[in-house]
């Protein structure tokens, strides 16, 4: 072979060598671009708490509201996480119970649209959806997707691009137990498989990092829903504290203490690893917290206060208590201890993270969720919806809950609830008034009107469930009758 390299540079070598080295140089700049796309595309950490009230923390979610917090839980590590960054006080699951929400936040659309409202019964979803993943890597190739946890979705989490997940994991796997045993509490080593969770995320987020890759790891804790289950050590240093008026479990404050630890080793890795400057963490929840412990002391009756006091009721109602939750995005240019009124929802995740992972093009256009990326800037300006309001659907009669089936929208400073079967419908101030305990529907009807129509024409838009089309729990009253007793509440 002859070495063109020792050869005197004749035209025709030295043309050959500008072509190679032009080659070659092209060849560079492409490795070059591509590496730097996967070092410059930010990561994202999705820790999502199953049955996180929203005073279940250490902290206020609401400045404005100091005492909304836990008396007897302790979270210093979920404390950090939402002071170093973006709380929105005005934070909404999309559905008061979970597999609804878990929907909401893949495919950005409301459970309404979705036609899934409830967690049991037949799958009436379409799984022709665009997910996360898929989102992200249609912007970055280079994206790697990990879902570890409680899925609880009928379907492969590989379908929409998860490249690590658990498979179509439920609330058994958690540890779940459906009967009265639920409450007693029990101590285990890695209860909830908090441990084994954190440690399977961390190992993701270590492999992706030194592989230079960016990445999507959505974290679904089985904790804190039921069964109540604990570490020996963590059981013990709660029974050390004096219980609160609000909360008084010692197991259960053992189990989000739990739970609490295990945020907080995610984020020593997330700092070992060098991450700050290139990844968002979003904290929520999947709906609000037990109303009360055990739930069957309280099927349906009238309370003045419950567990996620000061919000009325909780898991399973449209009530505050019910659907306002946790929420909280930290992540690089977002200043720490910010606060946005702003209400915003888990379907408004998907779009976010892609307009921070670079591009909002090509999402679906019957998307419900927008993106949050101006809040994150600027926590006081208003982000522009096209219905102007949010909304929520659950049309099922429920012996654990509220008994009838019933819709709300969030619009402005006021939210209705509307209860289809009865015709019955109360309005609330929750900016001024997040216990719920003042009904403005009879001095205010024009509101009524309005919301109730915007309200149904989005549930029409949709070809929304509607109660006598829904699998039910054991219905409580017969022939659509219902035995909700809410509205003993508000009688003058």
């Amino acid at each position: 072979m002859i070495n063109l390299f020792c050869l005197q540079q004749t035209p025709t070598v030295r043309f050959y060598q500008l072509t190679r080295d032009k080659v070659v140089g092209l060849i560079l700049l492409v490795l070059l671009a591509n590496s730097s796309q996967a070092s410059t595309s930010p990561n994202f950490i999705l820790i999502l708490a199953d049955d996180f009230g929203w005073s279940s923390m250490s902290t206020t979610m609401d400045n404005k509201k100091p005492v909304a917090k836990s008396d007897f839980y302790t979270t210093p590590h979920i404390d950090s996480l939402v002071n170093g960054g973006l709380r929105f006080s005005n934070g909404y699951a999309a559905a008061p119970v979970c597999s609804p929400t878990r929907y909401s936040i893949q495919f950005g659309k409301t459970p309404a649209r979705l036609h899934r409202t409830r967690g049991m019964g037949k799958n009436r979803v379409d799984h022709n959806q665009v997910g996360i993943p898929q989102v992200l890597k249609s912007i970055d190739k280079n994206y790697r997707a990990a879902h570890i946890g409680k899925w609880h979705i009928d379907e492969d989490p590989a379908r929409y691009g998860y490249d690590v997940h658990d498979g179509i994991s439920k609330n058994k796997e958690g540890g779940f137990v459906n009967d009265q045993s639920q409450w007693k509490g029990y101590a285990e080593e890695d209860p909830k498989r908090v441990d084994s969770l954190t440690k399977r995320a961390i190992a993701f987020m270590r492999e992706s990092t030194e592989n230079e890759q960016p990445f999507f790891l959505q974290l679904s804790h089985y904790a804190v829903h039921s069964s109540i289950v604990y570490s020996e050590a963590s059981f013990a240093d709660v029974g050390l504290r004096k219980k609160g008026k609000l909360h008084k479990n010692q197991g259960y404050a053992a189990m989000v203490q739990d739970m609490d630890l295990s945020v907080g080793t995610l984020l020593a890795a997330y700092r070992e690893l060098g991450l700050a400057d290139n990844t968002y963490i979003i904290f929520i929840s999947d709906n609000g917290g037990m109303p009360v412990l055990p739930q069957q002391l309280n099927k349906g009756k009238p309370y003045k206060s419950g567990l996620n006091a000061p919000l009325l009721r909780g898991k399973w109602d449209l009530t505050e208590g019910g659907i306002r939750v946790p929420f909280a995005i930290v992540g690089p240019g977002i200043e720490p201890g910010g606060q946005s009124d702003t209400p915003v929802v888990t379907y408004d995740l998907l779009p976010t993270l892609a307009e921070l992972a670079g591009s909002v093009e090509g999402l679906p256009a019957d998307l419900d969720g927008v993106s949050l990326r101006p809040l994150l800037d600027d926590g006081e300006v208003e982000v522009k919806r096209s219905d102007e309001g949010l909304v929520f659907h659950y049309p099922h009669f429920n012996r654990v809950g509220l008994n009838e089936p019933h819709s709300a929208i969030r619009f402005g400073e006021f939210k209705l609830i509307h209860f289809p079967v009865s015709e019955r419908n109360l309005l609330f101030n929750v900016v001024q008034d997040a216990g719920e305990r003042t009904d403005l529907s009879q001095q205010m009807p024009g509101l009524v009107v309005l919301l109730k129509n915007k309200l149904g024409s989005y549930l029409e838009l949709v070809d929304a469930e509607r109660p006598e089309n829904t699998e039910s729990w054991v219905r409580a009253g017969q022939e659509g009758k219902t035995r909700t007793r809410l509205f003993e509440r508000y009688k003058q």
